[in-house]
């Protein structure tokens, strides 16, 4: 597969930034191009099989060194999801003792966001598992898909847009309303 310069240059760029617009202003000369233009060349750049072939190429090299894939991340919320405080400390109804620290599991360690000296004694915070549930959740497409409304009681948010036509005419638009006002 051999592409040109320029294009392995579109390709690298995409990879870093994810916009293949940006990405095609990075790699071409767009100084006299109009944004509509850069858009179309863009994406036809994009679903080109050449290009889509080694964006795919240079993820996965960038994935195999990053190291980091869904499995790990999951790994890590796993632990933060089923931690239990009863792995941390004893508690005989009058006092506090923490386990020690070398008997914890990779596991259990993994869980701990912080341990501090304070002048009661010794803090341990563990990470929140809401948020480890929810982002758990996420990547395994257990919630619903979301629905963003935008309105609010009924109206719409946007209740009016002003365009400058030119320099002596506005003219502002009420979306509300079917009528058309000139200044």
């Amino acid at each position: 597969m051999s592409l040109t310069i320029k294009q392995e240059n579109f390709c690298n760029f995409y990879v870093e930034s994810g916009n293949a617009s940006d990405a095609y202003r990075r790699a071409y000369d767009c100084v006299k191009m109009k944004d509509e233009s850069i858009n179309r060349k863009s994406f036809e750049l994009v679903n080109n099989g050449k290009i889509t072939a080694r964006v795919n190429e240079l993820k996965s090299i960038l994935q195999d060194k990053s190291d980091i894939t869904k499995e790990r991340i999951l790994t890590e919320l796993r632990a933060i999801v089923f931690a239990d405080i009863r792995d941390y400390v004893t508690f005989d109804g009058n006092s506090v003792k923490f386990k020690a620290f070398d008997k914890l599991t990779n596991e259990q360690a993994k869980a701990i966001e912080s341990i501090k000296q304070t002048k009661d004694g010794v803090e341990l915070k563990l990470y929140g598992k809401n948020w480890s549930i929810e982002k758990v959740c996420k990547m395994l497409g257990f919630d619903a898909p979301t629905k963003t409304d935008l309105t609010t009681n009924g109206k719409d948010l946007i209740t009016e847009m002003t365009f400058i036509i030119d320099d002596t005419v506005k003219q502002t638009f009420a979306s509300n309303e079917n009528e058309v006002d000139s200044e």
